[in-house]
């Protein structure tokens, strides 16, 4: 990945979420949540609002919950990615 992205912008590679368990039992799609996983591949430095500096709070590797419509979907040689600001993740997974 070439890009960085700038002020309080993350990208980001969504983690499709499974259709059926490890056992092979198919789980129901009829309606599929608003709420997407990615990992983090690229951070932007943070922003200034109001005059304070606010740091970037995820790091890159990071896996995030983000809302769907709330990403910006671009493609690279055939690979999709996602462009999310910092303000519309709404958790990342704690480490064990």
């Amino acid at each position: 990945m070439n890009f960085q992205p700038i002020f309080d912008r993350v990208i980001a590679k969504e983690i499709k979420q499974e259709n059926s368990t490890s056992s092979g039992i198919a789980l129901s799609t009829s309606n599929p949540t608003s709420i997407r996983k990615a990992k983090i591949l690229s951070i932007g430095n943070g922003c200034y609002e109001d005059g304070i500096f606010i740091s970037m709070q995820v790091n890159i590797g990071d896996i995030i919950l983000f809302e769907e419509h709330t990403s910006v979907s671009f493609e690279i040689n055939g690979e999709e990615y996602l462009l999310i600001k910092q303000t519309d993740i709404l958790a990342k997974q704690k480490e064990n």
